[in-house]
């Protein structure tokens, strides 16, 4: 049954979803009504505290107000999940909390995941460099794979196969949780000159920089050598065959859910097209898609999905 501020709650986590997670948001709007609300409810969830690490991680100074707001933001969350009353001057923090354990409670989606995340995003604040591709991954479960295996329990809520077969929902979680690392990869492929200007920040792993003998300085310098174009295409490949991987799961899903998920990730996965059209420089332009392109990905993506399906 839903809450007397049903209404008003999802039409400002669904104005969060439009405004921030564009691509995201475009796919969604093939799914269930329904499943539109808890999704622009989690995506809510996930963009507030991810705000405060890109609010105030450039400020040396003021990282700590980072630390703490995340701090408070998991504490809070906490009394709201356990059913308490939470009082706090951000009226909007209030509103994500309190739609968000309704979604939780509604979708009986474990609260560890919201932990996992939770859990990365302080990270952020605290860590700039990973040393391998394991290490950037321990981070990636936390900021994006649990994102997709939450997505999992909205889309499948009355998927018989989901809720009885352990086997059947333990490989639709796996594959979910690799396409939230594609998506992830790709945001980090698509912003790597953003995050080194703003958050001073280098997502690539050493290990990576090492092997085609790419700097941090180089970067910071916003260099497009000839070892950077090569870096990129290495990463590129290795985020496609995420994607390649992932989409076994999408085919699984229930098909309106899984159409809607299907378009997501192929505008998504079209960035890394624009990174290539752009000779790869990912550190003076950002890869975008206009909305007549997205649109003709979607028809495309949807004409593929069905014959998937078959």
């Amino acid at each position: 049954m839903k809450y007397p501020e049903y209404n008003s709650d999802i039409k400002l986590c669904t104005a969060i979803h439009k405004k921030y997670g564009k691509s995201f948001y475009f796919g969604t709007r093939l799914l269930s009504e329904a499943e539109q609300d808890a999704t622009s409810v989690l995506y809510a969830f996930f963009r507030y505290p991810d705000e405060y690490v890109d609010t105030y991680y450039n400020d040396q100074s003021q990282k700590s107000i980072a630390l703490e707001k995340l701090q408070d933001f998991k504490l809070l969350w906490q009394k709201k999940y356990n059913g308490e009353v939470i009082n706090h001057e951000d009226t909007t923090l209030v509103t994500i909390l309190r739609s968000a354990k309704y979604i939780f409670d509604t979708y009986k989606i474990p609260i560890e995941y919201s932990q996992d995340f939770l859990k990365s995003m302080i990270q952020d604040v605290t860590k700039d460099r990973y040393e391998s591709y394991e290490d950037l991954r321990d981070y990636m479960y936390g900021s994006a794979s649990v994102v997709g295996i939450m997505m999992c329990y909205i889309l499948c809520f009355k998927d018989e196969r989901f809720i009885n077969d352990i086997n059947f929902r333990s490989l639709v979680l796996e594959k979910a949780g690799l396409l939230g690392e594609a998506f992830q990869m790709t945001n980090f492929l698509r912003d790597i000159g953003e995050d080194v200007k703003e958050r001073g920040r280098i997502y690539i792993p050493q290990d990576d920089l090492k092997l085609f003998e790419v700097s941090d300085d180089s970067i910071t310098k916003k260099e497009v050598t000839g070892n950077f174009v090569k870096l990129m295409k290495y990463e590129i490949d290795r985020t496609r065959q995420l994607y390649k991987q992932a989409e076994e799961g999408i085919l699984l899903l229930p098909k309106r859910a899984g159409r809607g998920i299907f378009v997501a990730r192929v505008l998504y996965g079209h960035i890394l097209n624009e990174i290539e059209k752009n000779m790869y420089d990912t550190l003076t332009t950002r890869a975008r898609a206009s909305f007549a392109k997205k649109v003709v990905l979607a028809i495309y993506a949807l004409v593929k999905f069905s014959y998937g399906k078959k």
